[in-house]
């Protein structure tokens, strides 16, 4: 995939572009708290910006080896050509939605733990649905009974949210309701 070049400054690109939404620090802290976060020793947060809950969150926790990166950060990391930190243990974030096949696509690939928080209509496209079949046995799914209200977001851009997981083994199911 060819990475975009932007002539605007980060700041700008990130009030303008429609798959910047900024989860809300309770969804991050849910998920952190249901992954025991702490466990894992290389965390790799590919879509998070310095002011992101996912990277404010593991500063609170003082996880001391996790690395952030983000087209927003300036050094225009780009998700699919920036290779996991060594020994990476966890991937965790909010993708951007309009690209979603690509980057399941590429976590798949790379085969290492991950949790990604995405729309509910993730679930019902034929591709995806047959990559997930493919990965049935280490995916996870947890359905938010509510929709989120993402920070940042004018109007009312309220989304059905899943967390889509792979490898995790987390207590309570292959589908859970949370």
């Amino acid at each position: 995939m060819k990475t975009k070049e932007f002539k605007i400054t980060s700041l700008e690109w990130k009030i303008k572009d429609k798959n910047h939404i900024e989860t809300p620090k309770w969804v991050v802290q849910d998920m952190y708290n249901r992954i025991n976060i702490k466990q894992y020793r290389n965390i790799w947060l590919p879509f998070n910006h310095l002011e992101s809950e996912f990277r404010q969150e593991a500063l609170n926790n003082n996880l001391s080896n996790f690395k952030a990166t983000h087209i927003f950060d300036d050094l225009q990391n780009d998700f699919f050509i920036t290779p996991p930190p060594n020994n990476c243990d966890l991937i965790i974030s909010n993708p951007p939605f309009s690209i979603q096949n690509e980057i399941l696509k590429r976590l798949f690939n790379l085969d290492i733990p991950f949790a990604m928080l995405l729309p509910l209509r993730t679930l019902e496209t034929p591709v995806r649905a047959n990559l997930f079949e493919k990965f049935k046995d280490d995916l996870q799914i947890l359905i938010f009974k509510k929709r989120i209200k993402f920070k940042g977001c004018t109007g009312s851009f309220n989304q059905g949210c899943v967390w889509i997981t792979y490898k995790l083994s987390l207590n309570g199911g292959q589908v859970q309701w949370i």
